[in-house]
This record gives structure tokens, sequence and C-alpha cells, in this order.
């Protein structure tokens, strides 16, 4: 069986056999032609890897001989001990989706006879649970507090532009566009690109982190060598510290300053399809809509 010896994921996979490593890794490269982004294969390798972390100590050394022996009883064992171990159900419904298609493709590869994942005996309920917005007395509580100007411009990206946390950890000056007042997100969720608009404070803050910014690609470099640009767990502590030095009880995550830039926008009046439009592709209309709201934009933060 062909597989790739020179793999970035084969120190993870360490813990299969050779011909379990090579199912896996056929089954990553098949993604990686159809442009999975590097994120989503690293959790399908961490997930397979945390699949027989979690199972009886017999079961490991049978799976990690040889993974298409897999079983839904595997599968249940694996869902009690994530929970023991305190991953939430949205985590562990995230991680049987991923298990369930890398099982299909076997399936399909004609090595599994059975696919050990099922929906109605294994996907854990969750409540329906509607995004989170901040409201506005809190926003201005948290970024009173915020005296760094890093901090600040990339707390405003994610609330004045709708970005995810790792595109603004991401973002190169080569994709902003001061004169235009435009920021391009490229290979975005669902390897989407789209344009955004700046906001004024956005700008500004834009202008004074330029002059400070050292020689580099990324508007956010990583302080940490092994990374070149910031990353999500950094943001997430970021987040928690800011929102306790304001005194703010209720807990906020980074992506709910997306979804309080939805929520402005809607209570602004932007039509839902265009605000479809702002949030998921590359934009010509819509960004222009959403750019001349100057009772949206005149909050000050």
């Amino acid at each position: 069986m062909d597989c790739s010896p020179t793999s970035p994921y084969q120190p993870v996979l360490t813990v299969f056999s050779q011909p379990s490593q090579c199912w896996i890794l056929q089954y990553l490269d098949l993604l990686a032609t159809r442009r999975y982004a590097p994120a989503t294969l690293t959790a399908i390798v961490k997930t397979l890897a945390g699949l027989l972390r979690y199972l009886p100590q017999e079961r490991q050394g049978w799976l990690a001989a040889d993974i298409t022996q897999a079983t839904a009883q595997d599968i249940s064992a694996f869902l009690s001990a994530g929970l023991k171990a305190g991953l939430a159900p949205s985590t562990l419904n995230t991680k049987l989706s991923i298990l369930s298609n890398f099982f299909a493709y076997l399936c399909d590869a004609g090595v599994m006879q059975q696919q050990p994942v099922s929906r109605r005996q294994h996907r854990l309920l969750m409540p329906e649970v509607l995004p989170k917005a901040i409201p506005d007395a809190d926003l201005v509580a948290f970024f009173q507090v915020i005296d760094s100007l890093r901090d600040r411009l990339l707390f405003l990206l994610m609330l004045r532009c709708g970005l995810r946390v790792s595109e603004a950890c991401a973002l190169t000056w080569e994709t902003i566009d001061l004169q235009a007042g435009t920021v391009r997100i490229n290979q975005g969720k669902g390897r989407v690109d789209r344009v955004v608009y700046l906001s004024t404070d956005v700008e500004q803050a834009l202008k004074r982190w330029q002059k400070y910014h050292n020689p580099g690609p990324y508007l956010f470099p990583s302080p940490q060598r092994r990374r070149a640009h910031l990353f999500r767990s950094m943001i997430n502590r970021l987040m928690d510290q800011y929102l306790v030095a304001a005194g703010l009880t209720t807990h906020y995550s980074p992506h709910c300053l997306r979804h309080t830039f939805a929520t402005q926008l809607l209570n602004a009046g932007v039509p839902l399809e265009v605000l479809k439009e702002l949030l998921a592709s590359i934009t010509g209309s819509a960004t222009l809509y959403a750019r001349h709201l100057g009772n949206w934009w005149a909050i000050s933060y």
C-alpha cells in the first residue's frame, strides 16, 4: 500500500501500525486534493489519535494495529470517556462527524464492511442555542480596559469586519488596502474569499499600528519563535483577561464579536440576504451597503 513517508502528520500517527497509517494518510491526501484547510486535516489526525486514547487498553492495541476493526461499541466507549474527561457535547459531535466521514471512506474503499458511527445511536442531543451578541454596555466596558494598540485593533477587526478569530490572527499587510478602506480575506472558512470594508476607528487603529509593527508579512506576529502569527488560544486568553479587567461576569468568546457584528448590522437595517453575503463571500454591493450605515459605525468603542 502506498503512503507518504514524509507527511507532516506522521509523528502524531506513530501510535498506529503502518497499514493503518497508510489508510489515514491516503484519506488526508484525498482531502488535500479537494482543498480542505490544513486546520481541518490536523483536526482529523488529532481526532483519530484521540479515539485510541479514550478507548479501554485492550481495544487501543487492537485498533492501533488495524483501524478498520473499529466497532459501534468502540465509538460508544469513546463518547463515554470523552464526556467523563469534560469534553463538551458540541466538541464530541464534531469529532463524531470527523470519524463518520473517515470510516465512510474506508467503507467505500472496501476495507470495512459496516460504518461504526451511527447518527441515531451516537450523536449527542444539544439544546438549540442562539448566537450570543455582546450588549453595547458590555462592549464599551470591554474596550475601555484595553490599553494595548495591538489588542484593540485585533478585537476591533473582529467586531467591525465580522472576522473569525483565525482570520484576524493570520491577516497579512498585503491584504490591507488603506486607500480603498478594504481588507481581503483569502481562503476563509470553506475556502471562500471575501472583501470587507474598514470602519473609521479600524482605519485609525491600523494606521497607528503600522507605525510600530516590525518588518514582516503579518499584522500580528507571534511572540513565540515557533509560530508565525498570533493563534487562537492566545486570543482566547486575552479576551478572558480583558473581561475580568472590565468586571464583566458574563463570559464571551472572541467569536461573539462576529455575532455582534451581524446583530448590529441587522439592527441598522441591513437585509438578511446582504448580511449573509457580507459574512460569507466576495462582496460588492453588500460591503458598500454596510459601509454607508453611519448610525452603525457611529457607535464608538
